[in-house]
């Protein structure tokens, strides 16, 4: 299906240029080119089949950042490329706080506008499928329940986001709806991880928490090319106060409702929010390093959630990361001093080849095949992916050799 792009611009010369280049992308249509910013509002606002809108932000009357938030309110779906003189920082994030999905030069590459243009698309099929896929939560939809999955490090540095982030797409890979939630309110970084620029997070969320549709949905949520839909944490950390154990339980619940599967990162510092996603998840991981200070941390935070009466110890998974034949602790000694059985999968060191994933904004190419399997097996331990069928012993059976 071919993408279909709608141009906003009152200057002949970029009009001209923007056609031009649009014939050359074979599976480009340009629906047409709009003048000013009542005739586009309307063409956007009925014709459905408007994947992508680039518009100039010189359009008028109505100013092009006023026009962004008018298309993004009433076609969520929509996703729109301000098309302006100065690029930089601060034009990309003023355009993505109205509800921009991009920024591009008034004389791009044909290369450029490919790019840009597959990218946002993908975003806006993707929102059309969520939208697509109820109200709210209910038993209008059908009884749909996605699989919860919380993560919570016993202390900072164990490994719990880097977790959430490669079981998040992981699953996406795998052809699955997900949803990545950061619930590590006052100090999350799934944004920095996945080298994400967005202004809205979960707190954003709170005040229409009993009743949030598709529309206020499309808003909050960043749809990351690799896959995973992200709700962030807040960037002011004084802000976790106001995600209230009654509003995450409502959140939570919608995306129960849209998601397969929902990764829940929740840090090592417990809030509200953090404790209600703990209580609520299908599975409850604290992520552990092979050190005692560490594993009396775990200990500690397992007996917290059973004085709190959010989870039991027994109903706790524990995965050891940075796990290594050569720790001095190993999987059956740190099983005996949690009183918990760690999961079966560890997870190896692999320093290197994730700083460099991170570093380079590529957190799914991670050279390091130890690391990848893990991540493999801990999603289907954890049922975030399907089970891969078990080899027979000795290995795949070889073909017989025809008869000559």
């Amino acid at each position: 299906m071919s993408i279909q792009v709608l141009v906003g611009t009152g200057d002949q010369a970029l009009s001209t240029q923007l056609r031009t280049m649009i014939a050359e992308l074979a599976e480009v249509q340009l629906l047409g080119v709009e003048n000013n910013s009542t005739d586009l509002l309307g063409i956007v606002s009925t014709h459905h089949e408007v994947d992508i809108v680039l518009l100039d932000e010189n359009i008028g009357p109505q100013p092009g950042h006023d026009l962004i938030r008018d298309i993004a309110l009433r076609t969520p779906h929509v996703a729109v490329v301000l098309v302006s003189e100065q690029l930089g920082e601060e034009v990309l994030s003023r355009a993505l706080e109205v509800g921009a999905r991009g920024v591009l030069g008034r004389s791009p590459s044909l290369e450029e506008l490919s790019a840009r243009l597959d990218t946002v698309a993908e975003w806006s099929r993707r929102m059309r499928d969520l939208l697509g896929t109820g109200r709210a939560a209910g038993p209008e939809l059908g009884g749909r329940r996605g699989r919860v999955i919380a993560l919570a490090g016993a202390k900072g540095g164990t490994g719990a986001t880097t977790i959430a982030v490669q079981l998040a797409l992981g699953a996406a890979r795998a052809g699955r709806s997900v949803c990545l939630v950061d619930m590590d309110l006052q100090t999350g970084d799934v944004a920095t991880y996945l080298d994400m620029v967005h202004r809205r997070s979960v707190a954003d969320l709170v005040g229409v928490a009993s009743e949030i549709t598709g529309a206020v949905l499309a808003d909050v949520l960043f749809i990351h090319e690799a896959g995973p839909h992200v709700l962030l944490a807040p960037q002011e950390g004084e802000r976790a106060e106001d995600v209230t154990s009654s509003a995450a339980r409502q959140i939570l619940g919608v995306l129960r409702s849209r998601y397969e599967v929902i990764i829940v990162d929740c840090g090592a510092f417990m809030t509200e929010g953090s404790v209600t996603a703990i209580e609520i998840a299908d599975r409850a991981v604290i992520t552990v390093t092979p050190d005692l200070p560490c594993l009396r941390a775990a200990k500690r935070m397992s007996h917290l959630w059973r004085r709190l009466d959010v989870r039991k110890p027994e109903d706790v998974s524990i995965v050891l990361t940075r796990q290594s034949r050569k720790n001095e602790i190993q999987p059956d000694f740190a099983a005996r001093i949690l009183g918990m059985t760690p999961l079966r999968t560890t997870v190896p060191p692999a320093f290197r080849a994730l700083e460099k994933a991170v570093n380079n904004g590529a957190p799914i190419r991670v050279e390091h095949d130890g690391f990848r399997t893990a991540m493999r097996q801990l999603g289907e331990e954890l049922g975030v992916l399907p089970v891969a069928a078990a080899e027979p012993r000795g290995g795949p059976k070889k073909a017989k050799a025809e008869a000559v």
